[in-house]
């Protein structure tokens, strides 16, 4: 074979390489959406379904549980998932009395709603929540309501970056957030796409760029807990989290003043403590909640260090799957 044709082979190895790479950030720029309950009820029956105003004209698709006892609970869903995600946390809220919006990040709405932006990993998705807690804060039948916000995974970081710019907002639960768009790009890569987190991060940051006009990694929700040393957060992280490592909560709980319960949840996946410690994990949020929306009950003791199992957390710099 000459050595034309050995280079026409190497140029198109080359070119669908990089053509496979392209399109699979593609696809997790644009993610496949799972309507995930989870065994939840899907409230979107009994939910008022309501439109939240954005500042550039455009607007979100939200659904509104009226509460009993004058407490808001804003819950944000994770990545690659709907407000359908929501409602297995939206269920016990409710029935504990709280009133819960939740709604569709624009990187996960239907085309039917005005198509969907790409997921950013806070860039686009921060804009979308500042204008839900708009919505709450402008209902005059919700005037006088404490708020809270709840979020998992990408949303759990995006409610750290709510409260650090929104006074208001007076409790936060976050349920296996990230620290930092770098590190979920690094920990993902490795964790669950197994392929060396060096060049994929950074591969996977450059085209998020080109895909989106935002750098991904530069996300930075340790900054945004350092902001919050004078409010309560509870973290929850999942043990056997397929997605981000221990070492993401415990730079957000560090970052927070390490004054905040954070419940290191065994044996379960990524976003998984509910569906299997489903009783445990709604007695945990609720007295949290309880205590910091309602000031009853002794909520969750801490006293400068992790609520019970911290014994079961990795060691710092453990990369375990």
């Amino acid at each position: 074979m000459s050595i034309e044709i050995w280079i026409i082979i190497a140029l198109a190895v080359v070119a669908l390489v990089g053509l496979l790479a392209f399109g699979t950030t593609w696809l997790a720029f644009y993610s496949w959406l799972h309507r995930d309950l989870g065994g939840a009820p899907n409230l979107d029956r009994v939910a008022r379904r309501v439109r939240i105003a954005l500042e550039d004209g455009d607007a979100l698709d939200g659904w509104f549980l009226p509460g009993r006892n004058h407490a808001m609970v804003l819950v944000l869903h994770g990545y690659g998932r709907d407000h359908h995600r929501a409602w297995r946390y939206g269920s016990f809220l409710n029935r504990a009395g709280y009133g819960v919006v939740a709604f569709d990040f624009r990187s996960s709405r239907s085309m039917r709603s005005g198509g969907r932006k790409p997921t950013t990993l806070g860039h686009h998705e921060l804009p979308d929540a500042r204008a839900a807690l708009r919505w709450v804060r402008e209902r005059g039948e919700l005037a006088g309501c404490t708020i809270g916000v709840f979020g998992e995974s990408l949303g759990g970081t995006v409610a750290l970056l709510l409260a650090a710019e929104s006074p208001e907002v007076a409790a936060v639960v976050v349920d296996c957030a990230f620290a930092t768009g770098a590190h979920a790009l690094e920990d993902s890569s490795e964790r669950w796409a197994r392929v060396p987190r060096w060049p994929t991060a950074a591969i996977a940051r450059s085209v998020g760029r080109v895909l989106t006009g935002f750098d991904p990694g530069a996300v930075d929700g340790v900054s945004a807990a350092a902001l919050l040393e004078k409010r309560p957060l509870f973290f929850i992280h999942s043990l056997n989290d397929n997605r981000f490592s221990a070492d993401q909560p415990r730079m957000l709980w560090r970052a927070a003043g390490s004054k905040d319960p954070l419940w290191w949840i065994p044996d379960v996946g990524h976003n998984e403590g509910w569906i299997r410690l489903r009783g445990e994990y709604e007695r945990r949020v609720l007295a949290f909640l309880d205590r910091h929306l309602r000031g009853v009950g002794e909520g969750l003791a801490t006293d400068g260090s992790v609520v019970d199992g911290c014994e079961g957390a990795p060691a710092e710099g453990a990369r375990g799957a």
